[in-house]
């Protein structure tokens, strides 16, 4: 009797010993199943995900997703981060730049543990960041902020992560924006007359001129706050216009007092400003703050 209670407490001990170490025994030849892991664990042992490891090591927030949490990831594969433009990958990687890549990837964040099956059409989530996404649940199919969720529901110890196919942008300003996508002589002018505080706010249209046409502005840029303020004045429409909204011979007032734009719909997009024009080279680049049109000329007061 001794040695059968004797066995029996070995036994308790051994089940007590396994539970301790969060290992759970499926048989004598099974394999053990360790804990599950972190968010952060689970990103870095799924290959889909290794341009998000990268992005999330250089923004300083793999220890964010390691903790307490929980969290729900959106989490983009890394085709997604392959369809942007590489140079504003390249760009959001920069050290300098840290502060809108940690605001895009806390856009893909969201508190709380939240399964596929708790996203309900017309739903807004608040995310991390603090802006809201939109999701959308349609024959099926989940997108949330225009992203599609390819794989849901990998569980991890501190919340849920969903595969989705697309980086989502919409918590980058129009300055952010301007920054990320090389608007280096913009970026430039913007800071010279100081009215970055004004491009992060309101709801806005900005036709942004590119480097080149900074550059073949006859007799040079102006370098002056006091030159440069009505300049860009020029190019910013107080309410969001997306290029299906325009229409031609419409009028658009800017924020230099008492001058407005002329549209114009021809086989492109022109306009037109007191002293010359320009062609839209590529539309609605949308901001969280607004709209960016690409324009060929700087439009001159």
């Amino acid at each position: 009797m001794l040695s059968t209670l004797l066995t029996r407490r070995a036994a308790v001990a051994l089940s007590l010993s396994v539970l301790s170490t969060g290992l759970v025994a499926c048989g004598d030849d099974d394999p053990v199943t360790p804990a599950a892991q972190t968010i952060t664990q689970t990103a870095a042992a799924t290959p889909q995900l290794s341009t998000l490891v990268s992005a999330l090591t250089a923004a300083e927030l793999t220890g964010t997703l390691n903790g307490t949490g929980p969290f729900t990831v959106f989490a983009p594969v890394n085709s997604a981060f392959s369809a942007l433009p590489a140079d504003v990958l390249q760009r959001l990687l920069e050290t300098g730049n840290r502060a809108i890549l940690t605001k895009v990837l806390t856009f893909h964040v969201v508190p709380g543990r939240i399964t596929a099956s708790q996203l309900q059409n017309g739903q807004t989530l608040t995310t991390v960041e603090g802006t809201t996404l939109p999701v959308t649940v349609a024959a099926g199919v989940v997108t949330v902020g225009g992203a599609r969720v390819t794989t849901p529901d990998i569980s991890a110890s501190n919340g849920v992560v969903h595969l989705i196919d697309g980086v989502m942008l919409g918590s980058m300003d129009i300055v952010d924006n301007a920054i990320v996508r090389g608007f280096s002589s913009l970026v430039g002018a913007v800071t010279t007359a100081g009215l970055g505080t004004a491009l992060r706010g309101g709801n806005l249209t900005v036709f942004a001129p590119t480097n080149a046409a900074f550059a073949a502005i006859p007799g040079g840029a102006p370098t002056t706050a006091a030159a440069l303020t009505p300049v860009l004045q020029l190019h910013v429409i107080g309410s969001r216009a997306l290029s299906s909204q325009l229409t031609n011979g419409q009028l658009l007032p800017t924020l230099l007092p008492n001058v407005s734009l002329t549209v114009g719909l021809t086989t492109a997009v022109r306009i037109t400003g007191p002293r010359n024009f320009a062609s839209v080279v590529t539309p609605n680049i949308v901001a969280k703050n607004g709209v960016i049109h690409v324009i060929d000329t700087v439009l001159l007061p």
